[in-house]
């Protein structure tokens, strides 16, 4: 089980101490949008602000983690805890609680996951997750009722940039007109897909990203790696909890962005259009956050081989494999092509980051890379 108090969240130490005083002091906001991209920490955040505001034997600013309330939030069975998120919609399934186990145990296995994460979880397949408005109904039901406890009732809506039009409008009439002790806490990776009118009556929290120290002692310690790969995917996921924990789950930082890599360059460089199509299709099936991940690993791969030229040969590589391939691919990236390699490599992450046809970025940087490749030292 994933603990769920603030000294238990990687990073954003002044930020958990604000959050803190709000409860000490009472000063605790009606409607909170948690504000972070995706891995960085606001679901983690949201459950241990809902703990410590539950917590009747608070230790240090924080929570106890040992009283019945502590406890019952870390099982995610608190009476007085509703958790709304995307669900996929289909004749059994309209609610959020309909999804209530996977939820439960996806979140005390790490609440920095993502929507990809989930998807798979339950299965989605190529299917859209929504938050419509039977959970919207179901959310004015809950929070309509007195409290268990006596104390707040709490809402923790993750993503409710999924919720379509009708739920908005529902939980904005809840919002402007809440029931007494009523906390709603948005978690939220992009803001700008939320009504208007529900972020101006928020008050809006901004998670910052770990740092990469952050993110590598943690996966030091959660996963007993060793340092040199705990660095290495801090690295690569760009400070993304959940997508660095994808990576090692997958073993891709040490494997599959490698294969991929050096089956791309040598495409390009045999200038073969019909595997190099084969391939851009098969990276453009991952998800997009692995598709940025791949890009950050392509430029750290063309940086090690310029830092080469310089060190006599001495490269930072993590794995043999990888030593082995750069020092017959390291002539092929030199002055001449440097910078047009490194040009590409961040626009096509650019782009992907904003939502672009993945197989028309990788086929564009495939094509760019045929001369490029072609500059001998």
């Amino acid at each position: 089980m994933h603990p769920m108090q603030f000294k238990e969240i990687i990073g954003n130490k002044d930020l958990k101490d604000h959050l803190k005083q709000t409860i000490t002091n009472d000063r605790i906001s009606h409607a909170q949008m948690f504000l972070g991209s995706e891995g960085s920490g606001g679901l983690a955040m949201a459950i241990a602000y809902a703990q410590a505001v539950f917590c009747k034997s608070k230790v240090e600013n924080d929570s106890c983690g040992t009283c019945p309330d502590c406890i019952r939030v870390s099982k995610l069975g608190h009476p007085d805890l509703h958790f709304s998120y995307p669900i996929l919609l289909s004749q059994g399934t309209r609610v959020s609680d309909d999804f209530i186990v996977s939820w439960r145990e996806i979140v005390k296995d790490s609440p920095y996951f993502g929507l990809d994460d989930w998807h798979n979880k339950i299965d989605a397949g190529n299917k859209q997750s929504t938050i419509a408005k039977d959970e919207a109904a179901s959310i004015f039901k809950k929070i309509s009722l007195k409290s268990f406890e006596g104390g707040y009732k709490i809402l923790i809506i993750w993503l409710p940039e999924a919720m379509n039009i009708s739920a908005s409008n529902k939980l904005l009439k809840l919002i402007e007109e809440p029931p007494e002790k009523t906390l709603f806490l948005l978690v939220s990776q992009d803001q700008e897909q939320i009504i208007t009118t529900i972020r101006s009556r928020t008050q809006i929290i901004k998670i910052p990203k770990p740092t990469e120290a952050e993110v590598s002692a943690y996966l030091l310690k959660k996963h007993n790696c060793t340092s040199e790969v705990a660095e290495n995917v801090a690295h690569l996921s760009e400070r993304n909890i959940a997508l660095a924990e994808r990576l090692l789950a997958s073993g891709e930082t040490a494997s599959t962005h490698l294969d991929n890599f050096m089956t791309w360059m040598r495409l390009t460089y045999k200038r073969d259009i019909s595997e190099t199509v084969n391939l851009v299709d098969k990276i453009a099936k991952t998800g997009r956050e692995e598709q940025k991940s791949f890009l950050k690993f392509c430029l750290q791969m063309f940086r090690q081989c310029i830092v080469g030229h310089y060190t006599g040969g001495a490269l930072t590589v993590m794995t043999t494999q990888q030593a082995a391939f750069l020092k017959k691919f390291a002539p092929f990236i030199n002055h001449k092509n440097i910078m047009q390699l490194t040009e590409m490599m961040e626009d096509a992450h650019y782009h992907i980051e904003r939502n672009a046809n993945p197989k028309i970025v990788f086929l564009d940087v495939s094509l760019k890379m045929f001369a490029q490749l072609k500059k001998k030292m």
